[in-house]
C-alpha cells in the first residue's frame, strides 16, 4: 500500500509539473487585426474576442515565465503597442458605423 501511495504521489507531481510547464508557453501567434475600412460587425466581435483571449494568455505567460526585467518590459511594450493598434481599428470602426 505504501508503494502505491508513493507511486500515486510521484505521478500526481509529474502531472502537475507538466501542466505547469505547458501552461507557461508564449501564445503562438497574435490574432489578426482587421482592416478598419472594410471590417463588418461580426468580424469586429471575433477580433475583439480573439484579442481578449490573446491578452489573457500573454498575461498568464508573463506571470509564470520568469523573464528578466528587460525581457518582460519588452514583452509588455509589444503587447501595449499591439493593443493600441487594435484600439485604433476599434475607434475607426465605431466612427465609420456612426456616420
Amino acid at each position: 500500500m505504501r508503494s502505491f501511495v508513493i507511486a500515486a504521489t510521484f505521478f500526481a507531481s509529474c502531472v502537475v509539473t507538466s501542466m505547469a510547464a505547458a501552461a507557461c508557453e508564449k501564445p503562438a501567434a497574435k490574432p489578426e487585426i482587421p482592416d478598419a475600412a472594410t471590417v463588418v460587425t461580426a468580424q469586429m466581435v471575433k477580433a475583439n474576442n480573439d484579442m481578449k483571449a490573446y491578452v489573457k494568455d500573454m498575461e498568464a505567460y508573463l506571470g509564470c515565465a520568469g523573464l528578466g526585467r528587460s525581457d518582460e518590459k519588452k514583452e509588455l511594450d509589444d503587447l501595449k503597442k499591439f493593443a493600441d493598434d487594435f484600439n485604433q481599428v476599434v475607434r475607426a470602426f465605431k466612427a465609420r458605423s456612426a456616420g
